[in-house]
């Protein structure tokens, strides 16, 4: 009883701000015009932020887990291989069968990772947790490119992604709080706090727009698409890695980090990314909500029964 209410209180601001999007959302403070430009503005400037201040805090000595790399980068690989054979031999609409493909490696771990290892762990522990996603998020979306690519059946262009990929500003400020770490640069308080500030208002203000952002409408006529889409990528993708990362001995926060990052929800880039390369948008946007919504609850009994176990 006590991890269960432990737990509770630890998710609880996760479950209020969502609220608190969602009554922003119903009262129309924000208009959804806003929607694109105030996430673009977040993942910018206040995730990178948070991002950067967890990298250049970070006891690199203690945060650089290759044995964890190596697990996460072949892990995402084997779910980027199994998503685009299941879509290929399932699915025979290929602009459907790129976004599913996508469902069952590209997650919301750039935002999910931080959020739910500052709650469970305290910011002091977001070392590790940082590393990983500046490792896995690039991973993400040079896969993307070539699921989409591939689906299309057209060659893809490995230098525009390379460069997409380096200009991504969570890689760009991972990159340099590593490059001020290495060269043992201090930055004075009068920068480092207010980079701090903004970075403390990562969490909540994420957590609003995601709220005010969910909407279900519409979800009859691509259902079953939907519902195979969401299965796999909240039980199915985070049962198959879990038990080997658990076997192989990860535990703590480094396990918690595997379970948002191979059990969380479908990333919210990827509607735009199909609008723009030929994949079903709607179909994206529509398993970014339901998946949004059910791992509220998915993520949640994971993490009881990981703490059950006494495992994380």
């Amino acid at each position: 009883m006590n991890i269960i209410l432990e737990t509770f209180e630890n998710l609880f601001p996760l479950y209020f701000f969502i609220l608190v999007g969602l009554a922003v959302r119903k009262a129309r403070i924000i208009p959804e015009s806003m929607g694109p430009p105030l996430n673009r503005l977040i993942f910018m400037v206040f995730i990178s932020a948070s991002l950067f201040i967890s990298t250049y805090q970070a006891d690199l000595g203690q945060a650089l887990d290759w044995k964890a790399l190596v697990f996460a980068i072949t892990a995402v690989l084997l779910q980027a291989g199994l998503g685009v054979c299941y879509a290929i031999k399932r699915i025979s609409d290929r602009p459907s069968a790129a976004v599913v493909a996508n469902c069952f490696f590209r997650t919301n771990f750039g935002l999910h990772g931080i959020i739910y290892t500052i709650l469970l762990f305290g910011a002091g522990q977001m070392g590790k947790v940082s590393i990983l996603v500046a490792v896995i998020v690039p991973l993400y979306n040079v896969l993307s490119v070539l699921v989409f690519e591939l689906m299309k059946g057209e060659k893809p262009h490995f230098l525009s992604v390379l460069i997409k990929v380096l200009k991504n500003p969570m890689v760009v400020a991972a990159a340099f709080a590593l490059l001020l770490k290495l060269l043992g640069v201090t930055l004075p308080a009068l920068v480092l706090d207010p980079v701090n500030q903004v970075a403390a208002a990562a969490a909540p203000l994420s957590l609003i727009a995601a709220g005010s952002a969910l909407c279900l409408s519409g979800l009859r006529e691509k259902r079953k698409l939907i519902t195979k889409a969401s299965i796999a990528r909240l039980l199915l993708v985070p049962l198959l890695t879990l038990p080997p990362a658990i076997l192989l001995g990860f535990r703590g926060v480094t396990l918690m980090a595997f379970l948002v990052a191979f059990g969380g929800p479908v990333a919210t880039p990827l509607p735009a990314m199909a609008y723009e390369m030929g994949g079903d948008g709607e179909l994206a946007a529509q398993t970014v909500a339901v998946t949004s919504v059910f791992s509220l609850f998915t993520l949640h009994a994971f993490i009881l029964l990981l703490r059950f176990l006494g495992l994380a």
